[in-house]
Protein backbone atom coordinates (compact mmCIF):
# COMPACT_ATOMS: atom_id res chain seq x y z
CA UNK A 1 0.00 0.00 0.00
CA UNK A 2 1.19 3.88 -0.65
CA UNK A 3 0.81 5.92 2.47
CA UNK A 4 1.67 9.43 3.02
CA UNK A 5 3.01 10.97 6.40
CA UNK A 6 2.24 14.23 7.22
CA UNK A 7 5.05 15.03 10.07
CA UNK A 8 4.31 18.03 12.44
CA UNK A 9 7.46 20.71 12.71
CA UNK A 10 7.18 19.45 16.41
CA UNK A 11 6.07 16.93 18.76
CA UNK A 12 3.57 18.35 20.53
CA UNK A 13 1.47 15.64 21.52
CA UNK A 14 1.37 11.57 22.17
CA UNK A 15 -1.48 10.99 19.75
CA UNK A 16 -0.93 10.37 15.62
CA UNK A 17 -4.12 9.88 13.19
CA UNK A 18 -4.65 7.53 10.71
CA UNK A 19 -7.05 8.66 7.81
CA UNK A 20 -8.95 5.38 5.84
CA UNK A 21 -10.61 6.86 3.15
CA UNK A 22 -13.68 6.22 1.76
CA UNK A 23 -14.44 3.84 -1.35
CA UNK A 24 -14.46 4.26 -5.53
CA UNK A 25 -15.76 7.46 -6.81
CA UNK A 26 -15.95 9.13 -3.19
CA UNK A 27 -12.46 8.44 -2.53
CA UNK A 28 -11.74 10.41 -6.27
CA UNK A 29 -13.13 13.16 -5.14
CA UNK A 30 -12.11 13.70 -1.16
CA UNK A 31 -8.38 12.78 -2.29
CA UNK A 32 -7.54 16.46 -2.20
CA UNK A 33 -9.63 17.44 0.61
CA UNK A 34 -8.48 14.88 3.28
CA UNK A 35 -4.67 15.80 2.14
CA UNK A 36 -5.57 19.11 2.97
CA UNK A 37 -7.12 17.83 6.14
CA UNK A 38 -4.02 15.82 7.12
CA UNK A 39 -2.14 18.79 6.55
CA UNK A 40 -3.72 20.60 8.63
CA UNK A 41 -3.65 18.22 11.64
CA UNK A 42 0.33 17.99 11.50
CA UNK A 43 0.14 21.75 12.05
CA UNK A 44 -1.77 21.30 14.89
CA UNK A 45 1.18 19.06 16.19
CA UNK A 46 -0.06 15.64 14.95
CA UNK A 47 1.58 13.27 13.05
CA UNK A 48 -0.58 11.84 10.51
CA UNK A 49 -0.79 9.35 7.81
CA UNK A 50 -2.81 9.09 4.92
CA UNK A 51 -3.67 5.96 3.56
CA UNK A 52 -4.49 3.95 0.73
CA UNK A 53 -5.81 0.44 0.59
CA UNK A 54 -5.23 -2.77 -1.30
CA UNK A 55 -6.12 -2.75 -5.26
CA UNK A 56 -7.25 1.02 -4.73
CA UNK A 57 -5.76 4.13 -5.72
CA UNK A 58 -1.61 3.71 -5.48
CA UNK A 59 -1.33 0.40 -3.87
CA UNK A 60 -0.80 -2.72 -5.06
CA UNK A 61 -3.26 -4.86 -6.30
CA UNK A 62 -6.55 -4.43 -8.11
CA UNK A 63 -10.25 -4.88 -6.87
CA UNK A 64 -10.47 -8.44 -8.47
CA UNK A 65 -7.81 -9.95 -6.17
CA UNK A 66 -9.51 -12.39 -3.43
CA UNK A 67 -10.25 -11.57 0.22
CA UNK A 68 -10.39 -7.79 -0.56
CA UNK A 69 -12.31 -6.80 2.53
CA UNK A 70 -9.62 -8.94 4.50
CA UNK A 71 -6.50 -7.02 3.07
CA UNK A 72 -8.42 -3.90 3.91
CA UNK A 73 -8.45 -4.49 7.53
CA UNK A 74 -4.56 -6.09 7.33
CA UNK A 75 -3.74 -3.03 5.86
CA UNK A 76 -5.49 -0.61 8.29
CA UNK A 77 -4.22 -2.48 11.53
CA UNK A 78 -0.32 -2.74 9.75
CA UNK A 79 -0.63 1.05 9.14
CA UNK A 80 -1.61 1.44 12.43
CA UNK A 81 1.55 -0.21 13.82
CA UNK A 82 3.85 1.38 11.53
CA UNK A 83 2.64 4.83 12.41
CA UNK A 84 2.62 3.95 16.11
CA UNK A 85 6.48 2.60 15.96
CA UNK A 86 7.85 5.38 13.46
CA UNK A 87 6.29 8.25 15.77
CA UNK A 88 6.38 7.01 18.92
CA UNK A 89 2.82 7.82 18.88
CA UNK A 90 1.32 6.61 22.71
CA UNK A 91 -2.42 7.04 21.44
CA UNK A 92 -3.80 6.36 17.72
CA UNK A 93 -7.03 8.33 16.64
CA UNK A 94 -8.42 6.40 13.37
CA UNK A 95 -10.29 9.02 10.96
CA UNK A 96 -12.72 7.17 8.88
CA UNK A 97 -14.60 8.66 6.14
CA UNK A 98 -18.00 7.15 4.90
CA UNK A 99 -16.90 2.79 4.02
CA UNK A 100 -13.35 3.82 5.70
CA UNK A 101 -14.89 3.87 8.99
CA UNK A 102 -16.29 0.23 9.01
CA UNK A 103 -12.93 -0.48 7.76
CA UNK A 104 -11.40 1.14 10.29
CA UNK A 105 -13.65 -0.05 13.53
CA UNK A 106 -13.04 -3.54 12.09
CA UNK A 107 -9.21 -3.55 12.28
CA UNK A 108 -9.59 -2.18 15.54
CA UNK A 109 -11.91 -5.06 16.82
CA UNK A 110 -8.93 -7.46 15.20
CA UNK A 111 -6.38 -5.89 17.68
CA UNK A 112 -4.99 -3.13 15.47
CA UNK A 113 -3.13 -0.51 17.57
CA UNK A 114 -6.04 2.25 17.40
CA UNK A 115 -7.61 3.77 20.47
CA UNK A 116 -9.90 6.14 19.45
CA UNK A 117 -12.66 6.82 16.16
CA UNK A 118 -13.40 10.00 14.44
CA UNK A 119 -15.96 8.29 12.26
CA UNK A 120 -17.94 10.65 9.59
CA UNK A 121 -21.08 9.17 7.13
CA UNK A 122 -19.86 5.49 8.72
CA UNK A 123 -23.13 3.29 8.97
CA UNK A 124 -23.54 0.51 11.44
CA UNK A 125 -24.52 -2.07 8.55
CA UNK A 126 -22.42 -3.20 5.53
CA UNK A 127 -25.61 -3.56 3.39
CA UNK A 128 -26.36 0.45 3.63
CA UNK A 129 -23.57 1.13 2.15
CA UNK A 130 -23.75 -1.29 -0.59
CA UNK A 131 -27.78 -0.41 -0.88
CA UNK A 132 -26.13 3.75 -1.65
CA UNK A 133 -23.91 2.22 -4.18
CA UNK A 134 -26.43 0.53 -6.03
CA UNK A 135 -29.18 3.13 -6.21
CA UNK A 136 -25.22 5.32 -7.29
CA UNK A 137 -25.35 3.11 -9.83
CA UNK A 138 -28.73 2.55 -11.40
CA UNK A 139 -28.58 6.57 -11.65
CA UNK A 140 -25.70 6.57 -13.69
CA UNK A 141 -26.73 3.43 -16.16
CA UNK A 142 -29.45 5.62 -16.78
CA UNK A 143 -27.42 8.28 -18.30
CA UNK A 144 -24.34 6.17 -19.39
CA UNK A 145 -27.04 4.98 -22.41
CA UNK A 146 -29.29 7.58 -22.93
CA UNK A 147 -30.30 7.73 -26.56
CA UNK A 148 -27.76 4.74 -27.79
CA UNK A 149 -28.58 0.79 -27.00
CA UNK A 150 -27.59 -0.23 -23.63
CA UNK A 151 -24.11 -2.16 -22.71
CA UNK A 152 -23.68 -5.59 -21.28
CA UNK A 153 -24.41 -5.57 -17.57
CA UNK A 154 -21.83 -6.06 -15.10
CA UNK A 155 -21.47 -10.05 -14.29
CA UNK A 156 -23.54 -11.65 -11.90
CA UNK A 157 -23.13 -10.06 -8.16
CA UNK A 158 -20.77 -7.39 -9.27
CA UNK A 159 -21.35 -3.95 -8.21
CA UNK A 160 -19.89 -1.08 -10.54
CA UNK A 161 -20.22 2.59 -9.03
CA UNK A 162 -18.90 5.01 -9.72
CA UNK A 163 -16.37 3.13 -12.51
CA UNK A 164 -15.19 1.43 -9.24
CA UNK A 165 -16.13 -2.52 -9.08
CA UNK A 166 -16.73 -4.51 -6.11
CA UNK A 167 -16.66 -8.04 -6.65
CA UNK A 168 -19.59 -10.55 -5.42
CA UNK A 169 -17.21 -11.92 -2.96
CA UNK A 170 -16.60 -8.07 -1.75
CA UNK A 171 -20.09 -7.07 -2.07
CA UNK A 172 -20.84 -10.30 0.44
CA UNK A 173 -17.95 -9.77 2.63
CA UNK A 174 -19.32 -6.04 3.12
CA UNK A 175 -23.15 -6.84 3.10
CA UNK A 176 -22.13 -9.11 6.55
CA UNK A 177 -20.38 -6.13 8.48
CA UNK A 178 -22.84 -5.64 10.92
CA UNK A 179 -20.96 -3.15 14.03
CA UNK A 180 -23.96 -3.42 15.78
CA UNK A 181 -22.29 -6.37 17.67
CA UNK A 182 -18.48 -4.87 17.23
CA UNK A 183 -16.43 -6.10 20.16
CA UNK A 184 -13.30 -4.04 20.98
CA UNK A 185 -10.33 -5.64 23.03
CA UNK A 186 -9.82 -4.11 26.65
CA UNK A 187 -7.74 -0.98 26.33
CA UNK A 188 -7.82 2.09 28.74
CA UNK A 189 -11.01 4.65 27.80
CA UNK A 190 -11.84 5.00 24.58
CA UNK A 191 -13.51 7.41 22.53
CA UNK A 192 -15.46 7.95 19.96
CA UNK A 193 -16.67 10.95 17.49
CA UNK A 194 -19.45 10.38 15.38
CA UNK A 195 -19.88 13.03 13.05
CA UNK A 196 -23.62 13.67 11.07
CA UNK A 197 -23.60 13.62 7.39
CA UNK A 198 -24.77 17.13 5.61
CA UNK A 199 -27.54 17.19 8.72
CA UNK A 200 -28.31 13.13 8.32
CA UNK A 201 -28.31 11.89 11.95
CA UNK A 202 -25.39 9.34 12.93
CA UNK A 203 -26.63 5.76 12.86
CA UNK A 204 -28.49 5.16 15.96
CA UNK A 205 -27.29 1.52 16.15
CA UNK A 206 -23.65 2.44 15.39
CA UNK A 207 -23.69 4.98 18.64
CA UNK A 208 -25.69 2.27 20.85
CA UNK A 209 -23.38 -0.96 20.20
CA UNK A 210 -20.40 2.04 20.89
CA UNK A 211 -21.90 3.43 24.36
CA UNK A 212 -22.46 -0.48 25.15
CA UNK A 213 -18.70 -1.37 25.08
CA UNK A 214 -17.72 1.41 27.28
CA UNK A 215 -16.56 3.75 24.21
CA UNK A 216 -17.23 7.48 25.32
CA UNK A 217 -19.77 8.81 22.55
CA UNK A 218 -19.47 12.62 21.07
CA UNK A 219 -21.60 13.74 18.36
CA UNK A 220 -21.10 16.65 16.22
CA UNK A 221 -22.73 18.15 13.35
CA UNK A 222 -20.94 17.00 10.18
CA UNK A 223 -21.97 19.42 7.04
CA UNK A 224 -20.04 19.83 3.66
CA UNK A 225 -19.80 15.79 3.15
CA UNK A 226 -21.32 16.27 -0.54
CA UNK A 227 -19.26 19.14 -1.16
CA UNK A 228 -15.87 16.98 -0.45
CA UNK A 229 -16.60 13.99 -2.08
CA UNK A 230 -19.22 14.67 -5.07
CA UNK A 231 -16.80 15.79 -7.95
CA UNK A 232 -12.80 16.11 -7.76
CA UNK A 233 -12.59 19.73 -9.77
CA UNK A 234 -15.50 21.58 -7.20
CA UNK A 235 -14.74 19.59 -3.73
CA UNK A 236 -14.17 21.77 -0.95
CA UNK A 237 -12.04 20.83 2.42
CA UNK A 238 -15.04 20.84 4.92
CA UNK A 239 -13.14 23.02 6.80
CA UNK A 240 -15.79 23.64 9.64
CA UNK A 241 -15.38 19.48 10.54
CA UNK A 242 -11.65 19.67 10.25
CA UNK A 243 -11.55 22.00 13.27
CA UNK A 244 -13.91 19.94 15.39
CA UNK A 245 -12.22 16.95 15.11
CA UNK A 246 -8.97 18.75 15.70
CA UNK A 247 -10.44 20.41 18.35
CA UNK A 248 -11.98 16.76 19.75
CA UNK A 249 -8.28 15.23 19.44
CA UNK A 250 -6.91 17.71 20.99
CA UNK A 251 -8.84 16.97 24.04
CA UNK A 252 -7.51 13.23 24.03
CA UNK A 253 -3.63 14.11 23.71
CA UNK A 254 -1.39 14.39 26.72
CA UNK A 255 2.24 14.96 26.86
CA UNK A 256 4.70 15.31 23.75
CA UNK A 257 5.34 12.01 21.77
CA UNK A 258 7.82 9.91 23.56
CA UNK A 259 9.99 9.21 20.17
CA UNK A 260 10.81 11.26 16.99
CA UNK A 261 9.70 10.28 13.61
CA UNK A 262 11.78 7.88 11.86
CA UNK A 263 13.57 9.35 9.47
CA UNK A 264 13.75 6.97 6.98
CA UNK A 265 10.04 6.76 6.86
CA UNK A 266 8.36 7.83 3.73
CA UNK A 267 6.97 11.19 4.07
CA UNK A 268 6.36 14.90 2.32
CA UNK A 269 9.41 15.67 1.95
CA UNK A 270 11.45 13.81 -0.56
CA UNK A 271 13.94 13.99 -2.82
CA UNK A 272 13.25 14.16 -6.45
CA UNK A 273 13.38 10.20 -6.21
CA UNK A 274 12.02 8.98 -3.19
CA UNK A 275 10.72 5.55 -2.05
CA UNK A 276 10.59 2.78 -4.42
CA UNK A 277 9.11 -0.72 -4.76
CA UNK A 278 9.10 -4.07 -6.89
CA UNK A 279 5.72 -5.25 -6.78
CA UNK A 280 4.70 -8.44 -9.11
CA UNK A 281 2.41 -7.37 -12.29
CA UNK A 282 -0.88 -9.04 -13.35
CA UNK A 283 -1.54 -12.00 -15.37
CA UNK A 284 1.91 -13.40 -16.46
CA UNK A 285 3.60 -10.48 -16.65
CA UNK A 286 7.47 -9.59 -14.62
CA UNK A 287 7.52 -7.94 -11.89
CA UNK A 288 7.69 -3.94 -12.00
CA UNK A 289 9.36 -1.01 -9.73
CA UNK A 290 6.95 2.28 -8.26
CA UNK A 291 9.14 4.61 -7.27
CA UNK A 292 7.65 8.03 -5.68
CA UNK A 293 8.32 11.19 -7.34
CA UNK A 294 8.33 14.68 -6.78
CA UNK A 295 9.46 17.76 -8.98
CA UNK A 296 10.03 21.00 -8.94
CA UNK A 297 6.72 23.65 -9.91
CA UNK A 298 5.65 26.85 -9.92
CA UNK A 299 4.06 26.56 -7.15
CA UNK A 300 5.86 23.77 -5.04
CA UNK A 301 6.30 20.51 -5.94
CA UNK A 302 4.90 18.21 -8.43
CA UNK A 303 4.15 14.85 -7.57
CA UNK A 304 4.15 11.17 -9.53
CA UNK A 305 4.75 7.51 -9.45
CA UNK A 306 7.36 6.17 -12.41
CA UNK A 307 6.40 2.50 -13.10
CA UNK A 308 9.46 0.54 -14.77
CA UNK A 309 10.48 -3.05 -15.41
CA UNK A 310 12.14 -4.50 -12.62
CA UNK A 311 13.35 -7.87 -14.47
CA UNK A 312 14.24 -6.91 -18.24
CA UNK A 313 15.66 -3.99 -20.35
CA UNK A 314 13.70 -0.78 -20.52
CA UNK A 315 12.16 0.25 -24.15
CA UNK A 316 13.51 4.02 -25.16
CA UNK A 317 10.24 4.96 -25.30
CA UNK A 318 8.50 6.35 -22.30
CA UNK A 319 4.92 6.99 -21.64
CA UNK A 320 3.63 10.29 -19.62
CA UNK A 321 -0.17 10.08 -18.61
CA UNK A 322 -1.15 13.19 -17.34
CA UNK A 323 -4.48 14.18 -15.44
CA UNK A 324 -7.92 13.76 -16.26
CA UNK A 325 -8.93 17.20 -15.29
CA UNK A 326 -8.75 17.49 -11.19
CA UNK A 327 -8.51 13.66 -11.33
CA UNK A 328 -5.57 12.29 -9.60
CA UNK A 329 -2.37 10.54 -10.99
CA UNK A 330 -4.82 6.93 -10.61
CA UNK A 331 -6.86 7.95 -13.94
CA UNK A 332 -10.23 7.75 -14.11
CA UNK A 333 -11.97 4.73 -12.57
CA UNK A 334 -8.01 3.69 -11.93
CA UNK A 335 -7.61 3.56 -15.36
CA UNK A 336 -3.56 4.89 -15.48
CA UNK A 337 -3.07 2.78 -12.73
CA UNK A 338 -3.79 -0.68 -14.63
CA UNK A 339 -2.11 0.82 -17.80
CA UNK A 340 0.97 1.59 -16.55
CA UNK A 341 1.44 -1.35 -14.85
CA UNK A 342 0.97 -3.45 -18.04
CA UNK A 343 3.32 -1.44 -20.03
CA UNK A 344 5.59 -1.49 -17.52
CA UNK A 345 5.60 -5.32 -17.00
CA UNK A 346 6.35 -5.19 -20.78
CA UNK A 347 9.38 -3.58 -20.75
CA UNK A 348 7.68 0.46 -21.36
CA UNK A 349 8.28 3.13 -18.28
CA UNK A 350 5.24 5.04 -17.77
CA UNK A 351 4.89 8.50 -15.28
CA UNK A 352 1.49 9.13 -14.03
CA UNK A 353 2.03 12.65 -12.70
CA UNK A 354 0.34 15.33 -11.09
CA UNK A 355 0.21 18.61 -12.70
CA UNK A 356 -0.15 22.24 -9.86
CA UNK A 357 -2.54 21.41 -7.57
CA UNK A 358 -3.99 18.17 -8.59
CA UNK A 359 -3.75 15.70 -6.47
CA UNK A 360 -0.67 15.77 -4.11
CA UNK A 361 1.19 18.56 -6.33
CA UNK A 362 1.18 21.40 -4.33
CA UNK A 363 -1.00 24.37 -5.59
CA UNK A 364 -4.13 26.17 -5.10
CA UNK A 365 -6.74 24.35 -6.44
CA UNK A 366 -9.69 26.67 -6.18
CA UNK A 367 -9.15 28.27 -9.87
CA UNK A 368 -9.89 24.78 -11.07
CA UNK A 369 -13.67 24.85 -10.63
CA UNK A 370 -13.76 26.86 -13.30
CA UNK A 371 -13.35 24.99 -16.83
CA UNK A 372 -10.79 27.60 -17.85
CA UNK A 373 -8.75 26.88 -14.70
CA UNK A 374 -7.55 23.41 -16.27
CA UNK A 375 -6.72 25.00 -19.45
CA UNK A 376 -3.85 27.65 -18.31
CA UNK A 377 -0.91 27.46 -20.41
CA UNK A 378 1.74 26.99 -17.90
CA UNK A 379 0.71 23.07 -17.91
CA UNK A 380 2.12 22.47 -21.03
CA UNK A 381 5.83 23.52 -19.49
CA UNK A 382 4.82 21.44 -16.08
CA UNK A 383 4.84 18.65 -18.33
CA UNK A 384 7.58 18.93 -20.29
CA UNK A 385 9.91 19.49 -17.48
CA UNK A 386 9.12 16.03 -16.18
CA UNK A 387 10.26 14.71 -19.80
CA UNK A 388 13.39 16.73 -18.67
CA UNK A 389 13.72 14.88 -15.40
CA UNK A 390 13.06 11.37 -17.28
CA UNK A 391 15.73 11.71 -20.54
CA UNK A 392 18.29 13.07 -17.47
CA UNK A 393 17.75 10.11 -15.39
CA UNK A 394 17.81 8.36 -18.57
CA UNK A 395 14.53 6.51 -18.18
CA UNK A 396 13.60 7.34 -22.20
CA UNK A 397 14.60 8.96 -25.52
CA UNK A 398 11.23 9.09 -26.47
CA UNK A 399 7.98 10.23 -25.25
CA UNK A 400 4.46 9.42 -25.57
CA UNK A 401 2.06 11.75 -23.98
CA UNK A 402 -1.27 11.37 -23.01
CA UNK A 403 -4.65 12.01 -21.11
CA UNK A 404 -8.15 12.11 -20.78
CA UNK A 405 -9.74 16.22 -20.97
CA UNK A 406 -7.92 18.60 -20.13
CA UNK A 407 -4.76 15.62 -20.04
CA UNK A 408 -5.62 15.40 -23.81
CA UNK A 409 -5.17 18.90 -24.25
CA UNK A 410 -2.33 19.42 -22.89
CA UNK A 411 -0.82 16.61 -24.42
CA UNK A 412 -1.33 17.99 -27.81
CA UNK A 413 -0.21 21.11 -27.27
CA UNK A 414 3.08 19.55 -25.83
CA UNK A 415 3.65 17.45 -28.89
CA UNK A 416 3.42 20.54 -30.85
CA UNK A 417 6.42 21.92 -29.50
CA UNK A 418 8.82 19.51 -28.57
CA UNK A 419 10.37 16.94 -31.05
CA UNK A 420 10.61 14.29 -27.94
CA UNK A 421 6.90 13.46 -28.20
CA UNK A 422 6.45 11.20 -31.52
CA UNK A 423 2.96 10.13 -30.23
CA UNK A 424 -0.12 11.16 -28.32
CA UNK A 425 -3.10 10.11 -26.44
CA UNK A 426 -6.21 12.26 -26.92
CA UNK A 427 -8.56 10.86 -24.89
CA UNK A 428 -12.36 12.71 -25.54
CA UNK A 429 -10.68 16.20 -25.59
CA UNK A 430 -12.67 18.77 -24.90
CA UNK A 431 -10.75 21.35 -26.72
CA UNK A 432 -7.81 21.46 -28.62
CA UNK A 433 -8.35 25.24 -29.06
CA UNK A 434 -9.32 26.40 -25.82
CA UNK A 435 -11.39 29.74 -25.45
CA UNK A 436 -13.50 30.43 -22.30
CA UNK A 437 -16.77 31.39 -24.27
CA UNK A 438 -16.57 27.19 -24.93
CA UNK A 439 -18.51 25.63 -22.37
CA UNK A 440 -21.53 28.65 -22.20
CA UNK A 441 -21.66 28.19 -25.96
CA UNK A 442 -22.39 24.63 -26.06
CA UNK A 443 -24.48 24.31 -23.13
CA UNK A 444 -26.58 26.88 -24.88
CA UNK A 445 -26.59 25.07 -28.22
CA UNK A 446 -27.52 21.74 -26.27
CA UNK A 447 -30.42 23.42 -24.09
CA UNK A 448 -31.81 24.85 -27.87
CA UNK A 449 -30.88 22.07 -30.40
CA UNK A 450 -31.50 18.97 -28.31
CA UNK A 451 -34.85 17.43 -27.27
CA UNK A 452 -35.29 18.64 -23.30
CA UNK A 453 -35.53 16.72 -20.23
CA UNK A 454 -35.28 17.39 -16.71
CA UNK A 455 -32.15 15.41 -16.61
CA UNK A 456 -30.46 16.99 -19.34
CA UNK A 457 -31.84 20.52 -17.25
CA UNK A 458 -30.23 19.05 -14.05
CA UNK A 459 -26.30 18.90 -15.49
CA UNK A 460 -26.29 21.80 -17.38
CA UNK A 461 -28.03 23.87 -14.43
CA UNK A 462 -24.95 23.34 -11.91
CA UNK A 463 -23.23 26.44 -9.98
CA UNK A 464 -20.26 26.61 -12.15
CA UNK A 465 -21.98 26.24 -14.98
CA UNK A 466 -24.26 29.05 -14.52
CA UNK A 467 -22.04 31.09 -13.32
CA UNK A 468 -19.36 30.62 -16.71
CA UNK A 469 -22.62 31.46 -18.18
CA UNK A 470 -23.18 34.39 -16.87
CA UNK A 471 -19.73 35.27 -17.18
CA UNK A 472 -20.10 34.75 -20.98
CA UNK A 473 -22.69 37.02 -21.78
CA UNK A 474 -22.21 39.28 -19.42
CA UNK A 475 -18.64 39.69 -21.64
CA UNK A 476 -21.09 39.56 -25.21
CA UNK A 477 -20.12 43.59 -25.63
CA UNK A 478 -16.91 43.08 -25.85
CA UNK A 479 -16.79 40.34 -28.00
CA UNK A 480 -19.33 42.55 -30.47
CA UNK A 481 -16.90 45.61 -30.33
CA UNK A 482 -13.67 42.95 -30.91
CA UNK A 483 -15.61 41.43 -33.83
CA UNK A 484 -16.57 45.16 -35.68
CA UNK A 485 -12.86 46.12 -35.06
CA UNK A 486 -11.48 43.02 -36.01
CA UNK A 487 -13.91 41.84 -38.37
CA UNK A 488 -13.71 38.05 -37.34
CA UNK A 489 -15.04 36.86 -34.44
CA UNK A 490 -13.78 34.74 -31.62
CA UNK A 491 -14.59 31.49 -33.12
CA UNK A 492 -13.57 32.02 -36.35
CA UNK A 493 -10.04 32.87 -34.81
CA UNK A 494 -10.06 29.75 -32.56
CA UNK A 495 -10.96 28.15 -35.86
CA UNK A 496 -8.12 28.90 -38.27
CA UNK A 497 -5.60 28.46 -34.83
CA UNK A 498 -6.89 24.83 -34.59
CA UNK A 499 -6.40 24.51 -38.63
CA UNK A 500 -2.72 25.81 -37.94
CA UNK A 501 -2.26 23.52 -35.34
CA UNK A 502 -3.71 20.35 -37.18
CA UNK A 503 -1.36 21.26 -40.21
CA UNK A 504 1.78 21.46 -38.19
CA UNK A 505 0.90 18.48 -36.31
CA UNK A 506 -0.25 16.12 -39.36
CA UNK A 507 2.44 17.12 -41.39
CA UNK A 508 5.16 16.28 -38.67
CA UNK A 509 3.93 12.54 -38.73
CA UNK A 510 3.50 12.37 -35.01
CA UNK A 511 1.14 9.61 -34.07
CA UNK A 512 -2.24 10.63 -32.51
CA UNK A 513 -4.77 8.41 -30.72
CA UNK A 514 -8.38 10.16 -30.85
CA UNK A 515 -10.84 8.16 -29.14
CA UNK A 516 -13.94 9.56 -28.56
CA UNK A 517 -17.35 8.27 -26.85
CA UNK A 518 -21.14 9.24 -27.45
CA UNK A 519 -22.18 12.69 -27.93
CA UNK A 520 -18.72 14.39 -27.24
CA UNK A 521 -19.00 18.14 -28.17
CA UNK A 522 -15.36 18.11 -29.88
CA UNK A 523 -16.39 15.23 -31.91
CA UNK A 524 -19.83 16.91 -33.20
CA UNK A 525 -17.64 20.59 -33.83
CA UNK A 526 -14.60 18.81 -35.91
CA UNK A 527 -16.96 16.52 -38.21
CA UNK A 528 -19.13 19.98 -38.68
CA UNK A 529 -15.91 21.87 -39.41
CA UNK A 530 -14.79 18.73 -41.80
CA UNK A 531 -11.64 18.62 -39.62
CA UNK A 532 -13.05 14.72 -38.21
CA UNK A 533 -13.00 13.62 -41.93
CA UNK A 534 -9.30 15.05 -42.75
CA UNK A 535 -8.34 13.56 -39.73
CA UNK A 536 -10.13 10.04 -40.40
CA UNK A 537 -7.96 10.04 -43.61
CA UNK A 538 -4.29 10.83 -42.62
CA UNK A 539 -2.35 7.88 -41.63
CA UNK A 540 -0.75 8.91 -38.24
CA UNK A 541 -4.55 9.53 -36.87
CA UNK A 542 -6.02 6.16 -34.98
CA UNK A 543 -9.63 7.19 -34.65
CA UNK A 544 -11.59 4.79 -32.02
CA UNK A 545 -15.56 5.19 -30.72
CA UNK A 546 -16.78 3.78 -27.48
CA UNK A 547 -20.41 3.33 -27.82
CA UNK A 548 -21.17 4.87 -24.15
CA UNK A 549 -22.62 8.18 -23.06
CA UNK A 550 -20.24 8.83 -20.30
CA UNK A 551 -17.24 11.61 -20.47
CA UNK A 552 -14.76 9.06 -18.23
CA UNK A 553 -15.97 5.75 -19.71
CA UNK A 554 -17.04 4.18 -16.18
CA UNK A 555 -18.01 0.94 -17.00
CA UNK A 556 -16.15 -2.02 -17.28
CA UNK A 557 -16.96 -3.10 -20.60
CA UNK A 558 -16.25 0.67 -22.29
CA UNK A 559 -12.97 0.20 -19.44
CA UNK A 560 -12.10 -2.66 -21.31
CA UNK A 561 -12.32 -0.83 -25.26
CA UNK A 562 -10.80 1.95 -23.87
CA UNK A 563 -7.44 0.04 -22.65
CA UNK A 564 -7.51 -1.78 -25.82
CA UNK A 565 -7.13 1.04 -28.00
CA UNK A 566 -4.45 2.29 -25.37
CA UNK A 567 -2.59 -1.11 -26.16
CA UNK A 568 -2.93 -0.88 -29.45
CA UNK A 569 -1.29 2.76 -29.81
CA UNK A 570 1.66 2.24 -27.62
CA UNK A 571 2.35 -1.13 -28.78
CA UNK A 572 2.47 0.56 -32.36
CA UNK A 573 4.55 3.00 -31.15
CA UNK A 574 7.08 0.06 -29.66
CA UNK A 575 6.97 -2.00 -32.41
CA UNK A 576 4.59 -1.32 -35.81
CA UNK A 577 4.48 -5.33 -36.62
CA UNK A 578 3.77 -6.01 -33.35
CA UNK A 579 0.85 -3.82 -33.64
CA UNK A 580 0.21 -5.08 -36.63
CA UNK A 581 -0.11 -8.60 -36.13
CA UNK A 582 -2.58 -7.70 -32.89
CA UNK A 583 -0.23 -8.63 -29.92
CA UNK A 584 -1.23 -7.49 -26.94
CA UNK A 585 0.18 -6.72 -23.89
CA UNK A 586 -0.54 -8.81 -20.50
CA UNK A 587 -3.60 -8.20 -19.20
Amino acid sequence: MLATLHRPDRADHDTAVLVCPPFGWEEVCSYRSLRRWAELLAERGYPTLRCGLPGTGDSGGGPRDDDRLGAWIAAVSDAAGWLAAATGARRLVALGVGSGGLVACLAAAGGAAIDDLALWGTPARGHSLIRQLRAFSTIERAHFYEGIEPGPPAPDGELEAGGFVLTAETVEAIEAIDLRELTLPERAQRHALLLQRDGLAVDAGLRGRLEAIGVTVSLAAGPGYADMTSDPQTARPPLAVIERVGGWIDGLSGAPAGAAADASAPGTTVPAAGPSTVIPAAGNGGAIRETVLTLPGRSGRLAGILAEPADRPASDLCVVLLNAGAVRRIGPSRTAVEAARRWAAAGIPVLRLDLEAIGDSDGDETPYRDDAGLYDTHFVPQALAAVDFLQERGVGRRFMLGGLCSGAYWSFHAALVDERVPAVLLLNPRALVWDAGLGPGRDLRALFTQRPSLAKIRRLATGPRLHALLRWLAALPVRLVRRIWLRESPSAANARELDRDLDRILSSGKRILLLFSEHEPLERELARAGQLQRLAEAPSVTLVRVHVRDHTMRPGWAQRQLHEALDRAVAQEVDPAAAVSGERFPA
